[in-house]
Parts: structure tokens; C-alpha cells; sequence
């Protein structure tokens, strides 16, 4: 017998599974049977399922592990609870029905399969387009395999519109409960992506390399379209699902960019209900914009303009345009998503959009766009279409336009034909009335070509209030390089491979209730502070090079140290040590954690001194490949590294890596020591040193706080700013000591603000 299952919600039932729904009735042998699943369908709606014999529908509402899972998760939406755009990757809730229906549907039938039994997962949006009967499908599903799926070569996980389960076997029946454990449990936000195809490959994976007897009906399948590229496709089509968020072509990524944080901003400002651009692009700054309206209001409206599809060569050279362009039809896809989870917020949104060019669309649009509030050009970029977006907006009170260039550090800008909006915004402000303000925010947004791109604000409405005083501070960006060549440090990591005979440590391991104490070199390491952490919390203690003697010298036990430096041994510390000295006196019990691009000479200084070391690859520019597609990461062929090596990220400096390894490790609860990031004390004479022609000290601000840095310790301090505002990583951070750059960047972060759940229950009875 072969028991297929659905499921599907309210809108998915009208938009695509009541055909799915209609097409089995019509098509399938009495000798197959669909389970169908739906949930939080109105009273209505369920009068409406089409009936078969072959059907059975079963109200997903009524498993309550499902409702539980929902409510216990419901910020992991794929918007963090409306504070992110939408990324599908990272909804933990939408993918959750498919699972709970499945393994639902499975465990009910465990007690009455025979050896023959299939329990099927199709995806509602699948129609079935030719008879299709028990016999037909046996010759797609082997005797002797205990699972069938759709591999894919071009992804690193599965499509799972079609999987196969044998549930006599016991392995599958124990992938399954796995699977729902995933989700009882929390797990599924410990992956890198939470849909329910990444997390059933990496299962997958597992029960293989145990012996569960799997095929694979797409092993050499080109592309993404497993489905349509499978046996299947002689009797059904897959028009949806997982597939439309896959193609590349789809929609283009997002871009994140500084400046794009002061468009907030003004937004959160300025905005009132109803939002103008120009350039509408992929979408992702629409719903930025109506993220950041949103914080204070409960409705948005917003009016897109764009070529889409219409764009061509030829336009791309006139408007000066590097990108990619997106269909209409992708982004209104995309929006709708939007507006759907905000309606699950209580808000609403509302968009309309207009294809072709702006010199003519916004002219037909004159009606809608007469009430707008906030406008934002960010459409061609020649001096026409630009002059004329401006006038065809002209009447709104607040205009931005992107795209204004100045010069960079080495005197460079982009040509005349480029400045189309420097010349009309220095109109602008030529003939601005009193009251009014014209603004070019700072920026340190750099051209590839050379330059610096900026905002520009014309706030015409003198009642409005003056900008926010931060949009007016310079944000420093700095940008890292490997401080050695790419040719050295390759020679580093082959070296090491045959140095180090450890090489286990970093792997993805299960999350656990440990405590990691991070201890790094800054001035604030308070030594009585740390020793009373490692007691209350029994936590292990990793500390970098420089802490390392000195953690010593305090007779505090480190389980390790973690060493990142492609420099020789012999060389001088940027904190003005010789290396060497740094490791003069070691501990026999504390392991030493060498990442595979460190300078043989302090792997083998070390070695002489110890056996306890470990072996790990942290990534850097110089393993990557240079691909023709960016977005694919391929391990540069001059290493002696296989292709499924894990490299751990985190950041430039040893102390940031640690924190990637630990989490790695499967550590949760962080306490971080002399993660400074600023220098103390410096005299006036310090404050005027030179380093390569350019201060080497750095005034910073932050919450409003000032401090001295320098460049090196500035990366970690934006470092740890983007660990710290990483909604995706699960960690409990506590950060010690006060008075420093790196704690007040941690202040105001989302893992600074995370109640604790007891919070709630205070003054309550």
C-alpha cells in the first residue's frame, strides 16, 4: 500500500492545493491514498475540500506538539517577530506543518504497515497530470530501499517536494522521530538554515553514513529542478514550493550596506504611512522601509517603480546600471510573502507597482503617489531620469536620493556621466527656502571604480523636526586584509598538515549546558572577576597568546589556548612582544588550538613543548577560490584541503575565532574577558603617532561615548558589533568589563536585550 501525505494552510489551499486536491481525485487508482493536513482553516473553508475516497483530511490543529512548537517559537518567523526582512531560510514556523504532518501521519501508521508499505510526501502545490497508479510508482520506488528522495548536486541539501519513507524499516522510522525531535525540542534553530529541507538532509546524511539503504531518484540531476528532472515528471508537476526560492534568477539577494541603516532611520524619522521609490529593485529595501515605519505605526502603503523585466542592454548602459534586474512577478511574490507575515503581526501592508520608465510610470501614478510622506530615488542613475523622478516627486515633503559621489581617500570619484544627482542636489540647495534642510550624509559606502556613495536628504516640510544628530556621524568601516600574502599563508596550511596530527576538534557537535570563558589580552581583565566566573559557572577557560603567560602567572588553569597568527615566531607582537616569549613557560594540561594558517615555526616551537595540540582551519580570503559566481564558496586548489572542510568564522582576531570554535563545540553560555577593543590611557603625544603616514590611534564614539582605538582593535570592536546583533546565533553572552569600547557596542545589541524568560513572571501572582 502507498500512503501518500499533504498539508496545506488556508491560502495555500486556494492558491495551488485545491487544484493539487482535484488533479488526484481525477488521475489517481483507488489503490493509492492521500492523508491531507490543513490548518488554521476556517469552518468555511474546511466545507470546501473537495471528497474522495482516496482523501482523508485530518486538522493539523489537532496535534498539540504542533500548537506548542508554534507558540514556543513564534519569533523564529523568518522576521525575528517583524524586527528583519523576510528570509525564508531562516522561518522556523512556515516548514513546521510539513514536518508535524508527516511524521503525524507516519507514527499513526507504524502499528499497521507491512513490509511493502510507503508512506509518501508530496507537496501540495504538485498536480498530478496522467493516470497514476500503485503499480506505476512501485517501478520508481526500489524493493530494497528503505528511503527515496531527490538529491541535488548544485545545493547542499535535497529538494523534498517528493521523499519516500519504507516505514517498516526501522531506520526510517527512527529518521522520522528524529526529524519531530528537531522541532519538540527547539533544535532546528541550531542549523545554519531552519526549513525543513536543510534539516532533513543533514539527518539524511547521518542515517546513510549508518547504513539506511537510500536512493537517490535525481543522482545526476544539472540545476535546482530535482522534481522535473525525476521519473515523476511523467505523471505529475511541481510548481511550486521550495523550487521558486531556489532559482538564482528568482530574485536577486539583498545588499547591505551602511548607508542603507541611515535610510532607516529617516524613515523612522520622517515616514508616515505611505512610502515612495524609485528603483523598487528586489525588494528588500520596500520592506526595510516598512520595517522601520512600522515602529510606529500599524499601516504602511507603498508605491514600487522599476523596469522588471522590460530592462535591456541597451537601458542598462543609458541608466548607468550594474545589477541584475528581477520580474515583476518575483517581487510582487515577494511583498505579498511580507505583507502576509505582517498581517500575523497586526500590521498591515499594502503595495502597489508600477513597470516600466519612471519618465512615464510616475506621471500615470500621479494620483496614488500625491499623498506620499517619504520618497526615495534610487532608480536611473542618468541625469535625465533622475532630473525627472525629482520632478515628477517634487511635492513630497521628504526626498532621498542615493547615489551622490564624492571623492575616497585616494582622491578618486566616478566620471561626470555618474554625477547626475551631485549636480541636481547642488541645485537643490542652492535654491532651498529658509527652514528647509539639504543634507549629504556622511558615508564610507567605497565604489568599486573608486568613490564614496551617499544619501542625500531634502526635507522641504519646515515643520518637520531637524535630522538625527547620529546620521550626521562618520561611521568608520574598517575592512581587514590577511596581514601576510595569500602565497604565504597557503604554505602555512600545507605545512601544517603535516606538522599537526590532530585534526578532530572542529566539527559540529550537539549543543550543551557548558560554559566557555573567553579570555582575550585587554586591560580590563580582571583576574578576581574571572576567577569567581570559572567557580560559579565550573565554565573552561580558552585564552589567546597574549593572555595566555598571564593567566599563568595567576595560576589560572586554561583547558586552551588559541593561537591565529600567520607570523613567524620570531617576529614582534602588535601589542610589541616577541612572540616567542609568549609561550616560554607552558602548561602540560592546556590544549593547544592551532589553526592550520599559522606560521610553522610557532607550530613547531610548540609541539617541542607539548603533545596536546589540535589541529583547526579558520576561513580567510586566501582559501577561497575565485569563482565566476561569488556566491559559491569553493576551496582554493593550492591548499591540500578536501572540499568538505569546516573552516570556523567569527572575525579577525584569535579571541573572535574562539568564541566560532566553542560555538562549534556546541558551547551555548559565553562569558568574554579583556575583549576591550579600545586603549585606555594615551598621552598627547601618543594621540599624534603615525603609523604608515596615518594616525595610529583612532577617536571613536558610540552611545555617545568616547573612546581611543586603533585600526586592528576597531575590526574586532565591528566584530563583535555583528556577533552580537546576529539574530541567528544561539548564545547566552555576557560580556565583562565596563568602560570599554566593546561593552557599550554590546549595551544596545538584540543579545543584550533578550528578557530572560523569569522576567515575565515578576509582580505576577
Amino acid at each position: 500500500m502507498i500512503n501518500f501525505v499533504t498539508s496545506f494552510s488556508p491560502d495555500g489551499y486556494k492558491t495551488y492545493a485545491k487544484n493539487m486536491l482535484l488533479s488526484v481525485i481525477e488521475n489517481w487508482k483507488d489503490d493509492l491514498k492521500l492523508t491531507a493536513y490543513y490548518h488554521d482553516f476556517p469552518e468555511d473553508l474546511v466545507a470546501d475540500l473537495p471528497q474522495s475516497p482516496i482523501i482523508e483530511y485530518r486538522n493539523l490543529n489537532n496535534v498539540k506538539d504542533m500548537l506548542d512548537y508554534r507558540e514556543r517559537m513564534k519569533v523564529y518567523d523568518g522576521t525575528m517577530g517583524g524586527k528583519t526582512p523576510y528570509n525564508w531560510r531562516m522561518d522556523a514556523i512556515k516548514w513546521c506543518h510539513k514536518v508535524y504532518a508527516m511524521t503525524d501521519c507516519a507514527f499513526k501508521l507504524g502499528d499497521t504497515t507491512t513490509n511493502s508499505d510507503w508512506m509518501v510526501w508530496l507537496d501540495a502545490d504538485t498536480i498530478t497530470t496522467k493516470p497514476l497508479s500503485e503499480e506505476k510508482l512501485l517501478k520508481i520506488l526500489p524493493d530494497k530501499a528503505e528511503l527515496v528522495y531527490l538529491g541535488r548536486k548544485d545545493v547542499d541539501y535535497s529538494e523534498t517536494s517528493f521523499v519516500a519513507f519504507n516505514i517498516s524499516s526501522e531506520s526510517t522510522y527512527c529518521l522520522l522521530g528524529d526529524l519531530r525531535g528537531c522541532y519538540d525540542i527547539g533544535e532546528v534553530i541550531s542549523y545554519r538554515e531552519w526549513h525543513d529541507g536543510f534539516i532533513f538532509d543533514r539527518l539524511l546524511k547521518i542515517y546513510i553514513a549508518h547504513g539506511l539503504r537510500a536512493h537517490n531518484l535525481t543522482p545526476d540531476v544539472k540545476g535546482l529542478a530535482a522534481f522535473a528532472q525525476s521519473p515523476l515528471s511523467q505523471y505529475m508537476k511541481h510548481f511550486k514550493g521550495n523550487l521558486k526560492h531556489d532559482i538564482p534568477n528568482d530574485v536577486a539577494p539583498d545588499v547591505k550596506l551602511p548607508r542603507y541603516n541611515q535610510l532607516a532611520k529617516l524613515v523612522r524619522t520622517y515616514a508616515k504611512d505611505s512610502i515612495v521609490e524609485v528603483g523598487t529593485w528586489n525588494g528588500g529595501r520596500a520592506i526595510e522601509m516598512a520595517l522601520a515605519a512600522f515602529e510606529k505605526t500599524d499601516s504602511v502603503s507603498y508605491v514600487g517603480f522599476d523596469l522588471f523585466e522590460e530592462a535591456t542592454e541597451e537601458l542598462d548602459k543609458i541608466e548607468l546600471n550594474s545589477k541584475r534586474h528581477n520580474t515583476l512577478d518575483a517581487i510582487t511574490n515577494r511583498l505579498n510573502e511580507f505583507a502576509i507575515k505582517m498581517k500575523e503581526k497586526g500590521k498591515t501592508f499594502t503595495f502597489t507597482l508600477f513597470k516600466g520608465d519612471s519618465k512615464q510610470t510616475l506621471k500615470e501614478a500621479k494620483d496614488i503617489i500625491a499623498k506620499a510622506s517619504f520618497a526615495y530615488i534610487d532608480g536611473g542613475h542618468s541625469e535625465e531620469t533622475v532630473r525627472s523622478d525629482y520632478e515628477n516627486l517634487k511635492h513630497v515633503p521628504v526626498i532621498v536620493f542615493d547615489d551622490f559621489f564624492s571623492k575616497d581617500e585616494n582622491g578618486n570619484i566616478l566620471g561626470e556621466e555618474h554625477q547626475g544627482t551631485n549636480r541636481l542636489f547642488a541645485e537643490i540647495s542652492e535654491h532651498k527656502k529658509d527652514g528647509q534642510i539639504c543634507m549629504v550624509l556622511p558615508s564610507s559606502d567605497k565604489v568599486k571604480d573608486g568613490g564614496i556613495t551617499h544619501l542625500a536628504v531634502y526635507v522641504q516640510d519646515t515643520s518637520l523636526p531637524p535630522l538625527p544628530p547620529e546620521l550626521m556621524r562618520v561611521p568608520i568601516v574598517v575592512r581587514p586584509r590577511d596581514c601576510m600574502p595569500k602565497d604565504y599563508i597557503i604554505n602555512n596550511i600545507n605545512e601544517n598538515l603535516s606538522l599537526i596530527k590532530k585534526w578532530g576538534i572542529a566539527q559540529a557537535c550537539r549543543p550543551n549546558s557548558e560554559t566557555a570563558i573567553i579570555v582575550s589580552a585587554g586591560p580590563s581583565l580582571n583576574f578576581n572577576e574571572l576567577r569567581e566566573t570559572i567557580k560559579r559557572t565550573n565554565g573552561v577557560v580558552l585564552s589567546v597568546k597574549h593572555s595566555y603567560p598571564k593567566l599563568l602567572s595567576e595560576q589560572i588553569h586554561q583547558w586552551g589556548c588559541i593561537i591565529l597568527d600567520p607570523r613567524p615566531i620570531d617576529g614582534v607582537s602588535t601589542h610589541g612582544i616577541v612572540r616567542k616569549k609568549l609561550f616560554n613557560n607552558i602548561d602540560q594540561f592546556t590544549n593547544f588550538f592551532i589553526a592550520s594558517m599559522t606560521d610553522p615555526s610557532v607550530t613547531k616551537y610548540i609541539i617541542k613543548r607539548t603533545k596536546n595540540v589540535h589541529g583547526w582551519h579558520a576561513y580567510s580570503d586566501a582559501i577561497r577560490q575565485a569563482t565566476k559566481d561569488p556566491r559559491i564558496f569553493e576551496v582554493n586548489k593550492s591548499t591540500n584541503l578536501s572540499p568538505d572542510t569546516t573552516f570556523v568564522t567569527g572575525g579577525t582576531c584569535a579571541a573572535m575565532r574562539g568564541f566560532g570554535l566553542m560555538h562549534l563545540l556546541g558551547f551555548r553560555n559565553f562569558h568574554l574577558f579583556g575583549f576591550d577593543c579600545n586603549i585606555p590611557f594615551l598621552t598627547e603625544e601618543q594621540k599624534k603617532e603615525k603609523l604608515d603616514d596615518k594616525p595610529k590611534y583612532i577617536p571613536v564614539e558610540t552611545n555617545g561615548v568616547k573612546f581611543w582605538t586603533t585600526g586592528e582593535l576597531l575590526a574586532m570592536a565591528q566584530d563583535c558589533e555583528r556577533l552580537f546583533n546576529n539574530k541567528t546565533v544561539d548564545a547566552n553572552i555576557v560580556v565583562h568589563g565596563t568602560n570599554t569600547l566593546v561593552h557599550e557596542v554590546f549595551k544596545n545589541s538584540f543579545h543584550a536585550k533578550l528578557p530572560y524568560y523569569l522576567d515575565y513572571f515578576k509582580g505576577k501572582k
